[in-house]
């Protein structure tokens, strides 16, 4: 069984398991503070509960606490390649309930995504923000479907709204 530790948010006591994988420490959950720039999926406090918060990715940038960071795509990629790669990380890293393992006991819930049209995806795939921007100002993220045991790269507009997994350091 994997061994978690916890990390309380000083801002508003919120508790967070953790994991290590590989040489990183990460949330073994989905951020889930309150901040200007973020809504719970379908603006229902419920959703929060079980999946985090969802956000833009000017407020992504900053909502880690103290002592952890969004992490960038290079970060991303280093546990993607101690886990084995993009053809195995969706299917090892997400929860039970959606064709994963949870091998390392990240966690990945498939909490959707928003967009100023409305939201989405809620049960069929996770987004998660990277602080990665590409030389057209766009900003890499991470997917993770609920029936493929890949994970992918794809792009984000600085709008959306999508999930933060906070990474310990800076």
């Amino acid at each position: 069984m994997k061994e978690y530790g916890v990390l309380i948010d000083s801002r508003d006591a919120q508790p967070y398991k953790t994991v290590v994988i590989g040489t990183q420490t990460w949330m073994a959950e989905n951020l889930n503070y309150e901040a200007s720039g973020s809504k719970c999926y379908e603006n229902k406090s419920s959703y929060c509960d079980t999946y985090g918060r969802l956000y833009d990715w000017e407020t992504a940038m900053t909502a880690c606490p103290t002592g952890w960071h969004l992490p960038s795509q290079a970060e991303w990629n280093v546990m993607t390649d101690y886990i084995g790669g993009e053809g195995a990380e969706g299917r090892k890293l997400k929860y039970f309930g959606w064709a994963g393992t949870d091998e390392y006991g990240f966690s990945a819930f498939m909490g959707g995504n928003g967009a100023p049209a409305g939201f989405g995806s809620l049960g069929s795939s996770g987004w998660w923000w990277t602080s990665t921007v590409n030389e057209n100002n766009i900003i890499q993220v991470r997917v993770m479907l609920h029936d493929f045991s890949y994970a992918s790269w794809t792009i984000g507009l600085k709008k959306d709204l999508y999930s933060v997994r906070c990474l310990q350091g800076y």
